[in-house]
């Protein structure tokens, strides 16, 4: 919005947590618990004029390919590899060729970043004409997994306390119905993990289990 960007639409399924508070300007501890898309857009419609940007709390595969088209560049933070091979996947399905000859008019650029601890990447991605996601999988961190001896009996870390409700706690108590399987991407789901981890973390005395951690 401060680089002129006046149109801004904004998808996150996740809530403020206190953790967030110092590592932007946007939240305030009044916020803690609200959707942060719908947070961020009433700061910044508030104090930039005529910016208008619109929240949405869900994934971004509750969203179809319509409401994608209508942008001219997609800006991605997120935290899973599996959302972003998806909208990765979607962005290429819009590419248009014409006698082999890819319609530049049909390339919608997406910018991918992310951080972890004090560390950051950035990079742009030209549909039809630079590496992809599915190209460059290998710079992606592999998904870290965990002894379950130490997870069930042993438990050390905030990722242990985690793993053993994702693996262990769900399938026993299916909280959502028999039958239904975790979704990563379900704001319920997550809250749900998210609580039973810190009930678990607390009768260990490990701390750091937050909702971000929570997400994977």
């Amino acid at each position: 919005a401060l680089s002129g960007f006046r149109q801004i639409h904004v998808i996150d399924m996740d809530t403020i947590d206190v953790s967030n508070l110092n590592r932007q300007f946007l939240f305030r501890p009044k916020d803690v618990g609200r959707p942060k898309a719908e947070v961020a857009a009433e700061f910044l419609n508030s104090r930039i004029p005529n910016c208008a940007v619109v929240p949405y709390f869900k994934k971004i595969q509750d969203m179809d390919e319509s409401f994608y088209r209508q942008f001219h560049i997609i800006v991605c933070g997120l935290d899973s590899i599996i959302a972003r091979r998806w909208i990765n996947g979607m962005l290429m399905s819009f590419l248009h060729y014409e006698d082999g000859v890819l319609d530049p008019s049909s390339i919608i650029p997406l910018i991918d970043g992310g951080t972890e601890g004090f560390k950051g990447n950035v990079r742009v991605i030209i549909p039809g004409m630079t590496a992809c996601v599915e190209c460059t999988l290998e710079l992606y961190p592999p998904q870290v997994n965990f002894p379950m001896c130490t997870i069930a009996s042993m438990p050390r870390l905030p990722e242990h306390c985690i793993e053993y409700v994702r693996i262990l706690q769900w399938p026993k108590e299916q909280p959502f119905g028999e039958g239904v399987a975790l979704d990563g991407d379900d704001p319920e789901h997550i809250q749900w993990i998210y609580q039973k981890s810190l009930e678990r973390a607390s009768q260990f005395n490990i701390k750091g289990v937050t909702y971000r951690l929570t997400q994977g």
